[in-house]
């Protein structure tokens, strides 16, 4: 305890390392404003001579300042992907035409894309018709006949 005690502003930093390396291997930009404060806490604490319970004070509020101006600022200013539709894969179908392999029968059927098999509803037609995607609901994707509009 009392080497601890021993390193006074660099307990901060150390924590921050913490904070930087939790942020490194967990998603999302969480830890990384926390690691910030923790860094300007120890600047603080190399400034001033300031006790243990103004340090935690100052990281308090320092934390609470980044992540709450971190959010107005990604609320402004939100992140932009060069492909958005990265992680919802049935959405990137739509408006594509495919081969339905599996006749659609009280509303359900199959068509593959790429190598992979998906399961359509639409109205009822024929193994080997021709369906564009209309829309997407999770897994499922939605299609009417190719070269109608969707109801």
């Amino acid at each position: 305890m009392h080497t601890i005690a021993g390193l006074g502003a660099w307990n901060w930093m150390i924590l921050a390392a913490i904070l930087f390396v939790l942020e490194i291997t967990a998603p999302g930009i969480f830890f990384m404003w926390f690691g910030l404060a923790a860094v300007a806490t120890a600047a603080i604490a190399f400034l001033f001579d300031a006790g243990w319970q103004w340090q935690l004070v100052w990281f308090c509020l320092l934390s609470l300042a980044f992540v709450v101006g971190a959010w107005k600022y990604l609320r402004m200013h939100p992140l932009e992907s060069e492909r958005p539709l990265l992680n919802e894969r049935a959405v990137r179908h739509i408006g594509e035409s495919h081969d339905l392999i599996d006749p659609i029968v009280n509303g359900r059927g199959s068509v593959k894309i790429g190598d992979s098999i998906w399961r359509v509803t639409g109205p009822e037609l024929p193994k080997g018709a021709r369906v564009t995607v209309v829309g997407a609901d999770g897994s499922l994707l939605k299609v009417v006949a190719a070269g109608t509009q969707a109801a």
